[in-house]
């Protein structure tokens, strides 16, 4: 058992050492441990790594690993986690998720949904950019999109802060779903609580000894991940009885080539030997053994258990036998299987030689356990007594059972079986030799094994008119009868016309019977798929052929009589019947569609002209609804204006309506006199349409700012903070935004306004 452990650790580590690729940032297995508060990635990495689609698209919030970075830690204690990751690029979407694979492997994320804790994909303006988890939604989960509805589509870019467990172990994957290179800035400073940045020594969570001679594994597991190139054998040293021994550590994730594990296999060579006390010691140096993911090593500390399970020993100091006459010694020997030996005479040596029948039985006991064994001896005077009969003829899937057991002997057949009993189920001469004590003893017997019958006539078909066909279920064994469905009694029959044929064959063992319809068809004419052709958009041409046993083969793999051509192409059918093979080929091609359009409604402005082009694409007629005959016509006023295209296929008609431009007048006097009269008080554009937008500032002539508004209706009464200004002149300047035609127009206008007392 031993040896069958190592063989498979050793195969497990060299073919991985062989096969598997090493794993990098972009990469579970190769996570940048999180040690410090930011980490500045100057460029975004191409692609998923060298374990790729480590994230399952149909469970996770994200499209998969685009272009990713991994980070891992293990928390310190209860608390939040945030983070927030900054693109280098502001137009930049990245996208992320952070797992608790604490009681897991990085492999299984891919098919474990809950080692989700929180995910988001949100991205699109305002949502790229800045992400994370900050605590400025209640999310923990949001899919692609933007201003959606979580957790299916992308509400905001960031997530609620996620609680974390001391001693858990987490990894996060950042996705730049836009796939350039610029890069970003992950901050996991708004964290609190847990103590992310690791700067407590890992220490032993667990310890799983042997128990009982010839096991050969201790499971320890780390309170966190320990760095796979900071452990190896000569850190332990294991002490106890049966030493001295080898340790080798092994790890799943560090024989993948993966930076970290937190549990790992020491496998002891030699397997424990003895039952007593074991100590097990952790030689740490605090300097680079057993080292954590931020650099922290474990202290150095030595375990003591017991192995104290007794097994049962196997022992095997013979089988049953014989002995020849009164005289004959036998030697039993148990030295080679322990260490102490009890007879059930008394003696205690590791021998017993034995002269008389009867039952014998030792007890043995060693380091690791008691184990009894016991035979029984006879005196054997007779030779061996058998008898195979006589010859037999059997049919096939028979069994013959040949039994020459003897007590206490040997037996040798002439297949080369050892064995008492030999089960036949083939023909042939089978001669055995019996042998015991006393001599050797022969015997022989001849099995005759009648074939099933192998007849196949065939499945049912179509034969052309003229056409012979013979039906053959020769069996070439004179045992065997045959008889036809009109008596005759021939392993042959000739057909020559339409009918059913069935023929009965009977041997020794069974009777079968097997039947055929033949059916006659008339010659038929070639097959004619037609002259080549050109249709209209929408035609079709279809075939419906019906041929007594005919098959069908079309270019494009159809194998139906019944075909409908609906798109330009060659096409072939092959047509095989019983009369023999016709190909026919036919190229249809089609009139391209007319393809016109004159436009959407739309407006005109005065002195505008509109030139309409209702061109097909392909030969057509037009009529205009003035009744021009031309593809295009100048519209020079507004109205409804229609053409009709028409060609040998189709008949289209397109129709526009242009209606008069709406043009949004505004005024902008040059002059007022806020003197409180009730004319002319306040300096304000009119307008004979409503703003969409304002703006309105005017400034001195030495240009200070001494009014502004974004309220069309407000007007400037010519004070500045409450205070006249002199007479004179002023500059202004509007920005406003009108509706014309439909359209939204953005103006930005300046001029001066002369103020006057």
């Amino acid at each position: 058992m031993r040896n069958l452990l190592l063989s498979f650790f050793v195969c497990f580590i060299c073919c991985f050492q062989i096969k598997a690729q090493t794993p990098t940032i972009q990469d579970c297995l190769g996570a940048i441990p999180v040690c410090q508060e930011i980490y500045m990635e100057a460029n975004s990495p191409v692609g998923d790594g060298n374990f790729n689609s480590e994230i399952n698209t149909s469970i996770s919030c994200t499209a998969g690993e685009l272009n990713s970075i991994w980070y891992t830690f293990t928390a310190n204690s209860n608390g939040d986690l945030g983070f927030v990751i900054t693109p280098n690029n502001a137009n930049d979407d990245y996208d992320w998720t952070l797992f608790d694979i604490t009681d897991a492997e990085c492999e299984d994320i891919f098919s474990n949904e809950s080692l989700q804790v929180s995910c988001n994909a949100a991205g699109g303006n305002p949502c790229h950019g800045p992400t994370g988890a900050n605590g400025q939604s209640s999310w923990d989960v949001q899919g692609g999109g933007c201003n959606g509805t979580p957790p299916s589509t992308g509400n905001t870019p960031f997530n609620d802060f996620v609680q974390t467990q001391a001693g858990r172990t987490y990894v996060l994957m950042v996705s730049n779903w836009t796939g350039s290179s610029n890069g970003y800035t992950i901050d996991f400073s708004p964290s609190s609580g847990i103590g992310i940045f690791d700067e407590t020594n890992p220490f032993v969570l667990g310890l799983e000894t042997p128990t009982e001679c010839e096991q050969d594994i201790i499971t320890i597991e780390f309170s966190e991940n320990i760095q796979c190139s900071s452990i190896n054998g000569n850190d332990f040293q294991l002490t106890g009885p049966g030493g001295p021994y080898e340790i080798t550590v092994f790890s799943t994730a560090c024989a993948l080539g993966g930076e970290y594990d937190r549990t790992f296999s020491l496998i002891i060579d030699p397997p424990i030997a003895s039952r007593g006390a074991f100590e097990l010691e952790l030689q740490g140096n605090n300097s680079f053994n057993f080292l954590d993911l931020c650099d922290n090593p474990a202290d150095a500390i030595t375990f003591n258990f017991d192995v104290d399970d007794s097994i049962d020993l196997d022992i095997q100091i013979g089988t049953d036998t014989s002995l020849v006459c009164e005289g004959d010694t036998l030697l039993l020997d148990a030295s080679s299987i322990g260490q102490s030996f009890l007879w059930q005479d008394g003696s205690t040596g590791p021998t017993l030689a034995i002269t008389n029948a009867g039952d014998y039985a030792v007890t043995i006991e060693n380091e690791c356990g008691v184990g009894t064994d016991s035979i029984e001896v006879f005196v054997q005077t007779e030779l061996p007594n058998i008898e195979l009969g006589a010859d037999v003829q059997i049919c096939e899937g028979d069994v013959v059972v040949l039994d020459v057991t003897n007590e206490f002997a040997s037996y040798s057949w002439s297949n080369g079986s050892t064995n008492a009993v030999l089960e036949v189920v083939e023909s042939g001469l089978y001669v055995v030799d019996v042998t015991n004590s006393c001599g050797t003893v022969s015997d022989q017997v001849t099995i005759d094994v009648v074939p099933m019958i192998d007849a196949n006539i065939g499945d049912d078909l179509y034969l052309c008119e003229g056409e012979t066909l013979v039906l053959d279920v020769d069996q070439n064994a004179a045992t065997i009868s045959y008889s036809w469905q009109d008596g005759s009694t021939a392993p042959t029959f000739t057909v020559t016309q339409t009918g059913d044929y069935a023929v009965t064959i009977t041997s020794d063992c069974e009777e079968m019977i097997e039947d055929i319809r033949i059916t006659y068809i008339d010659a038929h004419d070639p097959i004619d798929l037609g002259i080549d052709t050109t249709l209209c958009p929408g035609d079709s041409i279809e075939y419906n052929i019906d041929i007594v046993g005919a098959s069908y083969a079309w270019s494009d793999g159809s194998s139906s009589g019944n075909y409908v051509i609906k798109q330009a192409g060659s096409y072939a059918m092959t047509l095989t019947s019983a009369c023999g093979t016709s190909e026919d080929r036919i190229q249809v091609d089609y009139y391209d569609a007319i393809m016109t359009d004159i436009g959407r409604d739309t407006f005109m402005c005065p002195e505008e002209r509109i030139l309409l082009d209702a061109t097909a694409g392909v030969s057509a007629n037009y009529l205009w609804s003035d009744g021009s005959t031309a593809a295009t016509l100048l519209a020079e006023e507004p109205g409804r204006y229609s053409v009709s295209v028409s060609n040998d296929c189709e008949f289209i008609i397109n129709e526009i309506m242009i209606t008069e431009c709406e043009i949004c007048d505004v005024y902008v006097p040059n002059i007022f006199s806020p003197n409180q009269d009730g004319f002319n008080d306040l300096f304000i554009p009119l307008s004979d349409c409503p703003f969409e937008r304002f703006h309105m500032r005017v400034f001195d002539r030495w240009g200070a700012l001494v009014y502004e508004s974004k309220n069309a209706s407000e007007g400037w009464n010519g004070k500045k903070n409450g205070a006249e200004l002199a007479q004179g002149v002023y500059v202004w300047w509007v920005e406003y935004s009108v509706i014309e035609d439909g359209y939204l127009r953005n103006v930005s206008v300046s001029g001066d306004i002369t103020l006057i007392k």
